[in-house]
């Protein structure tokens, strides 16, 4: 899996408004990158916006080498990942991202498969 250093602004936008759209449950995506950059997010289906947790359908991802992680709401003012995250984060992808309310530019949190935070480059 190639290494990601930064994520679209354009996407990371996209990020924060469906993570508001979906207030007060949890949003979840896919995220795919081109480069070392991610610059989509898949929406698989059947994925369950909850009210404390999101399941995404991983049997619906479909072969796609530009999956690198994933990337999920907390509808409370924390981007600190639980440990479900945790378990979620160490099965699969090797990036993964939490925004969280009030979903602003910089209510966000990226981290590695092992859930070390890790820092990420806002790209135009």
């Amino acid at each position: 899996m190639p290494k990601v250093y930064g994520i679209k602004k354009k996407t990371l936008k996209l990020i924060l408004e469906a993570a508001k759209s979906t207030h007060p449950q949890e949003f979840m995506a896919i995220l795919r990158a081109k480069k070392g950059v991610i610059n989509e997010i898949l929406m698989l289906p059947g994925t369950v916006f909850g009210n404390r947790h999101s399941i995404v359908q991983l049997h619906m991802l479909p072969i796609d080498f530009s999956v690198v992680g994933t990337v999920h709401s907390h509808p409370s003012p924390s981007g600190n990942a639980s440990d479900s995250d945790l378990l979620t984060f160490s099965k699969f992808g090797c990036v993964h991202i939490i925004v969280y309310y009030p979903y602003c530019e910089n209510c966000w949190q990226a981290y590695d498969h092992t859930g070390r935070k890790i820092d990420l480059e806002i790209v135009d």
